[in-house]
């Protein structure tokens, strides 16, 4: 495998711990734990080096993606018993570790991170939020135990244990962010407002503890991939997919797809596999949801205790 994916502490994790995930996430660590890894000159060969790893593990242990859909469902939001639960639309493991590190050192509070996959496929706001609120969005949640934050404005919350909060960001700016060959946003500023907006939530909770994690991750194709087509599968998956899935339908391309492990049928949608993506015209935005990949299906769970902190 290529230098720089995993040290022998990561390689030990690989083999020796209960489930593969566990090695994939201090893989991830790596990567990710880097102070710079979101900036912008970091940025590119960050997620060039999750492409890979993603990629060549894959290859390596075939049963990775089949053993990460076993797992999915029960997320750990789901059984909060006090304290509160924050959800943050489209957190991932990159922001995760930095997240850990700085709470830690800067505001002296027990902070820790582990990771819980996805509840389910397809990786979308809409699917998660009815899964766990029986809503279709997480502004139509009506519930005395929650608030729903559409900006950077934290409104007074719930006092209940547990009380719940779901924040539209990073996503929506990570929807407008690398778009085309030009962009104002950068993933760092992004980073800044998310991790100030989760300060505020702690300072305005009623809460010491708090469970930070997200619906899901991103696929962010921002730079080179290692992952390639043939002309017969790109044009295959550039006219089935307008998105990281699409549902069933009996179709020849579909099949040639699957064969080549290109996508995989979750239920009642095909989902695209790893980092692939297709080229259509007008089509820029490289952050994308939806399909089924390490950084978009093995969420951040990030825990605060804030006692005894600054």
């Amino acid at each position: 495998m290529t230098d720089g994916l995993y040290g022998r502490s990561e390689f030990d994790a690989l083999l020796t711990e209960e489930s593969i995930f566990d090695g994939v996430f201090e893989c991830l660590r790596r990567i990710w734990g880097e102070e710079d890894a979101l900036g912008e000159r970091e940025l590119g060969g960050s997620e060039y080096q999750t492409r890979l790893l993603e990629r060549e593990l894959a290859k390596l242990y075939p049963p990775l993606y089949d053993e990460l859909a076993e797992q999915m469902g029960d997320h750990p939001i789901t059984s909060l018993e006090e304290g509160c639960g924050v959800i943050m639309d489209a957190l991932s493991l990159r922001e995760g570790f930095r997240l850990e590190r700085e709470f830690a050192d800067e505001h002296g509070w027990d902070v820790s991170l582990t990771w819980a996959p996805i509840e389910r496929l397809p990786s979308e706001t809409q699917f998660v939020c009815q899964e766990w609120f029986d809503a279709h969005s997480p502004s139509a949640v009506n519930r005395d135990d929650y608030r729903y934050i559409g900006d950077l404005d934290v409104p007074q919350l719930p006092g209940t244990s547990p009380e719940y909060v779901w924040t539209r960001h990073p996503d929506k700016r990570l929807e407008a962010a690398l778009q085309g060959n030009y962009s104002t946003e950068e993933i760092e500023d992004i980073y800044e407002d998310v991790k100030g907006l989760l300060e505020n939530i702690v300072y305005e909770s009623v809460h010491t503890e708090f469970l930070v994690t997200s619906d899901h991750g991103y696929v962010n194709h921002l730079g080179t991939s290692p992952y390639t087509l043939s002309d017969e599968l790109e044009e295959s998956l550039k006219g089935k997919f307008s998105s990281r899935f699409t549902e069933v339908s009996n179709s020849q391309a579909f099949q040639l797809l699957e064969r080549a492990n290109i996508i995989k049928r979750i239920d009642n949608h095909y989902v695209v596999r790893g980092h692939h993506k297709w080229t259509k015209r007008g089509a820029a935005k490289k952050i994308m949801h939806g399909g089924f990949s390490l950084p978009e299906c093995m969420t951040p769970v990030l825990r605060i205790n804030t006692t005894g902190g600054n």
